[in-house]
């Protein structure tokens, strides 16, 4: 499998238009939830459900998602995320 090359990706929370209608329509469910602010266990329970799908992301301690990618894409080689691991974003 190739990886991406770097910056060749974009985040699809910041890129709605690119997101396949399966994740679509999970967000859309979620919207509420997304709206009144997500709690931690629920960006748990949010990136169990769109890695059924194939895709994943990573969230911040105040449950801030970000870098929605696919699974295997490495979050650097989204644009904005370049030169950062996974380890170093919280």
């Amino acid at each position: 499998m190739q990886t991406p090359k770097q910056s060749e990706m974009k985040d699809l929370f910041e890129t709605p238009e690119l997101m396949p209608e399966a994740l679509q329509a999970i967000l859309q469910k979620w919207d509420k939830r997304f709206r009144n602010g997500l709690t931690y266990d629920g960006c748990a329970a949010l990136q169990n459900e769109i890695e059924k799908e194939g895709y994943t992301f990573d969230y911040y301690l105040d449950a801030e998602p970000y870098g929605l990618r696919k699974i295997g894409t490495p979050l650097e080689c989204l644009e904005g995320f370049e030169g950062e691991t996974e380890d170093e974003t919280f």
